[in-house]
């Protein structure tokens, strides 16, 4: 699972990630820690899934 970090409280969690099949993709997601919405980009990166999380406002 990639791990990411919430652009509010700045928590690093682990996110289930897409299939590789259907990356790149963008999802909403909530904070598992302060529940704030983020948007989470997926992309493939020698041959794994990685991730990177963004405020709504960004």
């Amino acid at each position: 699972m990639p791990t990411v970090t919430c652009p509010t409280c700045f928590e690093e969690f682990d996110v289930p990630a897409p299939y590789i099949t259907e990356v790149p993709c963008t999802v909403d997601y909530d904070c598992e820690v302060c529940c704030r919405p983020m948007s989470i980009d997926f992309w493939e990166e020698d041959g794994e899934v990685v991730a990177q999380a963004s405020g709504l406002a960004e």
